[in-house]
């Protein structure tokens, strides 16, 4: 097996949105500077500022090494940070309270979030099951102790291979907005979790 980049969880109607909401903002300023041109400038230095933004965020990427076991995350006009799951302090999976759930590898060399599940208004969508199973393997090899997470992983892996979707998945109701629908279906209830803890 060699190295993988992590997949980015968006959706085709996801981009466009992200994709329309950035030419609007490109043609209001545009309009500003036309109607009023003392604030030429000003709309220049935010167009500009939102490019650098966007191209920093679009940058960031993340690596698996499942042979050597390690984690790298690459960001533009960053410095890149790279950790190994057999000295890890803490892997948990951890709702983000935005409709997300991140794979959470903490290390002395710093800290590493990969993307498993996100569910928001404009993105339903799971890490594949390979990759998911991948991850699995390597936590079990190099984190015995996280037990937890990699069940959890593994059922996230049979449920999508068995046709299920994103939404209905077993790692959905870790998230804030999978634990608001599934309450409002009459299932689980709360407000978001993480399995796994190393500290426990």
């Amino acid at each position: 097996m060699t190295e993988v980049v992590v997949p980015r969880l968006a959706t085709r109607s996801s981009r466009a949105w992200v994709v329309g909401t950035g030419v609007a903002l490109v043609v209001v300023s545009v309009a500003i500077s036309v109607v009023q041109p003392a604030s030429l400038p000003f709309a220049a230095g935010f167009l500009v500022v939102l490019g650098l933004l966007a191209a920093r965020a679009l940058s960031a990427r993340v690596r698996l090494d499942d042979r050597g076991g390690t984690l790298t995350r690459t960001r533009w006009l960053a410095r890149s940070r790279r950790v190994e799951l057999a000295g890890a302090t803490d892997v948990r999976l951890v709702d983000n309270r935005g409709g997300g759930l991140n794979l959470t590898v903490r290390s002395p060399q710093g800290t590493v979030l990969v993307p498993v599940l996100l569910l928001s208004a404009y993105v339903k969508a799971s890490q594949p099951p390979g990759l998911l199973r991948r991850f699995a393997d390597v936590v079990e090899r190099d984190v015995p102790r996280a037990r937890d997470v990699v069940t959890a992983l593994r059922a996230q892996a049979t449920h999508l291979e068995r046709g299920g979707d994103a939404a209905s998945s077993p790692l959905a109701a870790l998230t804030t907005r999978g634990v608001v629908s599934a309450a409002a279906g009459g299932g689980a209830a709360g407000a978001g979790g993480t399995i796994g803890n190393l500290t426990d």
